[in-house]
C-alpha cells in the first residue's frame, strides 16, 4: 500500500516530537534527581538513550533544552477579547489549574533553579494581566481606585501560586485539579465577590 504525501510528511514529525519528548523528560528526571547544574549533556543523552548528534539535532545545548522544557509551562492561550459579558466571573480558574497541573514535574524540576525563578515571574506576569484583564471585562474599574484594584490583583495571583505551590507538594500532588480549583473558589472568590460588588459562582463548600 503506498503512504500518501500527507503520511510521509507527518511520520518524520512524529518522530521529532517522540524525540524531544525524550529528552524533556530525561532532563527533568535528571533535574529532580541531582539538581540542573550537576547535569550534564552526556546524563541526559544516556537517560534518554539517544546519540549526541541526535541530541544537537534539537537544541544547542542543556540550556536550550531547558528553555523548551520552560516554554511547555506557559499558559493556555486565553484571549480576554473572546470573553462575552455573560461569561461566568473568574470561570478560567479551572482551566488553569488543570494546565497546571499536567505540569506539575516540571515545576518541581526548575523551581529551585534561576531559569526557575525567571519562569515564575514570567509566569505570574501572564496571570496579573489576565485577571486585570477579568477585573476589566466586570467593570470592575470603575469601581475601585488603582491601589484597591492592583490589591485585588495581587491577591488572586498571590493566592493562585500559593495552591499551585501546596499542590506540588508530594502530600496533595494526587488532588484532581476539580477539588484544588474547587478549594480555591470557595475560600477566595465570596472575598473577592464582595469587593468587587459582582456576583462570583462560589462552590457550597470544599
Amino acid at each position: 500500500m503506498a503512504i500518501g504525501r500527507d503520511e510521509r510528511r507527518t511520520r518524520p514529525d512524529r518522530r521529532v516530537n517522540r524525540t524531544r519528548a525524550a529528552l524533556k523528560e530525561a532532563l527533568t528526571d535528571l533535574i529532580l534527581a541531582d539538581g540542573y547544574e550537576g547535569v550534564t549533556v552526556q546524563d541526559v543523552i544516556d537517560r534518554a538513550d539517544v546519540s549526541r548528534s541526535t541530541f544537537y539535532a534539537h537544541f544547542v545545548d542543556k540550556d536550550d533544552l531547558l528553555m523548551a522544557i520552560l516554554a511547555d509551562l506557559k499558559m493556555p492561550g486565553l484571549d480576554p477579547a473572546e470573553w462575552t459579558p455573560d461569561d461566568q466571573a473568574f470561570g478560567w480558574t479551572l482551566a488553569l489549574f488543570g494546565h497546571f497541573g499536567a505540569s506539575k514535574r516540571l515545576f518541581e524540576a526548575v523551581g529551585g533553579s534561576q531559569t526557575g525563578s525567571l519562569a515564575r515571574s514570567e509566569t505570574t506576569r501572564q496571570l496579573e494581566d489576565l485577571v486585570r484583564a477579568e477585573l476589566s471585562r466586570l467593570d470592575a474599574d470603575r469601581r475601585l481606585d488603582a491601589v484597591r484594584l492592583e490589591a485585588v490583583v495581587r491577591f488572586l495571583v498571590g493566592t493562585f501560586i500559593g495552591f499551585m505551590d501546596w499542590w506540588i507538594r508530594e502530600e496533595n500532588a494526587q488532588l484532581p485539579a476539580e477539588q484544588v480549583d474547587r478549594t480555591f473558589r470557595a475560600l477566595v472568590l465570596p472575598g473577592v465577590s464582595k469587593a468587587l460588588g459582582v456576583s462570583v459562582e462560589i462552590p457550597a463548600s470544599f
